[in-house]
């Protein structure tokens, strides 16, 4: 091995040494300046019982049939804005029908083969929101054996 050779060996060992001494200095980062981040504020929804509810109800009679039509004219809901509501009218003898809707008016009517006696319908509103469910309002209207008569919520 010559002196030459000596010379670029220790020649290539340091420079390859200076390079790694000196390299993750060049990807060294820092902040300089401070400064926070903006507030955020966090807060929750909460869905309610419907509360101030108008409407009226009509029941039917009429051959094999009887029923009742339940209109919801408004109501009150001072939870999230964007929630649903669910109008449903249920016998006391299990038939029922139901409505979801954004719109705090609607229409829902159930009938079923008239027994020849009174029968009771709960009419209810809950508010859904996405998954959830809020508390129920409720309502119990009367019918009267063969008769039409009718009233409000």
């Amino acid at each position: 091995m010559t002196s030459l050779d000596l010379s670029r060996r220790a020649a290539t060992v340091l420079l390859v040494a200076a390079l790694v001494v000196l390299t993750p200095g060049l990807a060294l980062a820092r902040f300089s300046a401070s400064s926070s981040a903006p507030a955020q504020s966090v807060g929750t929804a909460v869905l309610v019982a419907p509360t101030s509810v108008t409407g009226t109800y009509q029941c039917t009679s009429s051959g094999g049939t009887e029923g009742v039509s339940v209109t919801v004219s408004g109501f009150t809901d001072t939870g999230p804005a964007g929630s649903s509501y669910a109008v449903t009218v249920t016998s006391e003898d299990g038939p029922s029908n139901s409505s979801t809707s954004t719109a705090h008016t609607r229409t829902v009517s159930v009938s079923q083969t008239n027994d020849k006696a009174s029968t009771k319908y709960t009419v209810s509103i809950r508010s859904v929101y996405s998954n959830w469910t809020g508390p129920l309002w409720s309502k119990v209207v009367s019918c009267t054996k063969g008769s039409t008569n009718s009233g409000s919520l």
